[in-house]
């Protein structure tokens, strides 16, 4: 492992020398200056064209969420709206920002939020003081943002799109025009978790397509954020630099759990803080992403060609499961998907996730809770209550989804599929 790492922070150095949008970058210490890609210099490969410099890279993705709400002045007595079927990283930040959450039901077909659910929960809650929305394009199924979107400005509104499972995908306008997802709203977020198609270990970052916003967010990025420590940002190097041998499908479960149980030890570097685990705000929550990050950023997005691999996968899936008597994710017409993952309903999705577990079949379980959250921190923390969100807590119960990446095969597809038939 230490060869790697070594190999992999010798490849960075040299590359501080050459590249333009390295250069001048101290190990893991961003200077104290505007980090935005040009989207000439950077090429952020689903967005076409130069995006001009609006944005902005974050240690983790969910800070862009918040230097989004920060930048839209939103704070204590305000709403946001958010889908009832989401992690509680969402919310979380909300909370941070002094905030409120509003919580709408899903669409059962889709698991995202829509025009009608958004309506819903306004009329049923009452809140008037609703200052933005988040569209959240679950699994990597965009929502009918057009729709949300134009709704939302009639009413002074913000939107904001939760393209962190959405890499890739892309939506239809009513002419016809295929758009990126994260290009119709005012401001989206990504991320570039371990688990995405396009990784930094952790990381994100914020498309801004307001200028107003996009000023905000860029005096959030210069004046509040602080750039993560040498020791974090070496650790992330060797997490990045050994996930190549630990990312096989028959080891998934044993990887997830070590990862675990290290995080717990304070090893490695985790997704979420302690803090964060128990309802609280870190003190260096708002963090820029690391040169290093910033470094793989680059050089992942200018290879990645995970789209064609993904559209085969959702293919290949929708093939096995209608084969087997089982309902396959259907794709609305506005819609032009690249998965993360491919959802399916099941009725015993506790038995199915432990035996998966101990056969070490790669079957995920999130969300399992319309706010997917730490075993014991109470929901009611972050506003949540039971019934608020009956389809959220049905997708919650019933819900399994495999996974997309580079390693699963039209085999892997057909024997997770037959697993989950024979149990079933």
């Amino acid at each position: 492992m230490i060869v790697e790492v070594s190999k992999g922070l010798a490849s960075w150095n040299a590359a501080l020398a050459t590249d333009s949008a390295a250069r001048n970058l101290s190990f893991g210490v961003s200077p104290a200056r505007q980090r935005i890609f040009d989207g000439q210099e950077m090429n952020f490969g689903p967005f076409e064209g130069s995006l001009g410099k609006n944005i902005f890279t974050f240690w983790k993705g969910r800070i862009a969420l918040f230097a989004i709400l920060k930048a839209l002045g939103i704070g204590p007595g305000d709403h946001v709206v958010i889908p009832g079927f989401t992690c509680f990283i969402l919310p979380s930040a909300i909370s941070f920002a002094g905030a409120e959450p509003l919580y709408a039901d899903i669409e059962p077909s889709t698991f995202n939020l829509s025009l009608e659910t958004i309506e819903s929960a306004l009329y049923s809650q009452g809140h008037s003081n609703v200052k933005a929305i988040v569209i959240q394009h679950t699994f990597g199924m965009p929502a009918d943002t057009e729709r949300i979107v134009s709704w939302a400005r009639r009413r002074g509104i913000a939107t904001i799109e939760d393209c962190a499972h959405a890499l890739g995908s892309g939506y239809y306008e009513r002419s016809g025009v295929r758009r990126a997802t994260g290009t119709l709203s005012d401001a989206a977020f990504f991320s570039s978790h371990w688990n995405k198609p396009v990784s930094t270990g952790i990381g994100g970052w914020a498309l801004v397509n307001d200028p107003k916003i996009c000023e905000g967010v860029r005096n959030f990025w210069e004046e509040q954020c602080v750039s993560p420590t040498k020791t974090e940002t070496f650790m992330l190097a060797a997490q990045v630099a050994t996930r190549k041998i630990l990312t096989l499908p028959r080891i998934y479960w044993l990887v997830r759990n070590t990862y675990y149980a290290l995080y717990r030890r304070g090893l490695v570097v985790g997704s979420s803080s302690r803090e964060e685990l128990r309802g609280e705000m870190p003190s260096t929550y708002a963090k820029r992403m690391s040169s290093f990050q910033e470094w793989l950023l680059k050089r992942r997005l200018a290879k990645c060609s995970f789209e064609e691999h993904r559209r085969w996968l959702k293919h290949a899936y929708d093939t096995a499961l209608e084969s087997s008597g089982f309902p396959v994710f259907n794709v609305p017409s506005y819609a032009d998907p690249v998965l993360l993952r491919y959802p399916v309903r099941i009725k015993n999705k506790g038995n199915v996730v432990s035996e998966a577990k101990r056969r070490g079949i790669e079957i995920g379980e999130w969300y399992t809770h319309p706010v997917d959250k730490p075993g014991d921190m109470d929901p009611g923390t972050l506003g949540y209550n039971e019934g608020m969100c009956p389809e959220g807590e049905r997708a919650s119960r019933e819900v399994i989804h495999f996974p997309m990446g580079p390693n699963i095969t039209e085999e892997s597809v057909l024997r997770m599929v037959r697993f989950v038939k024979d149990l079933s």
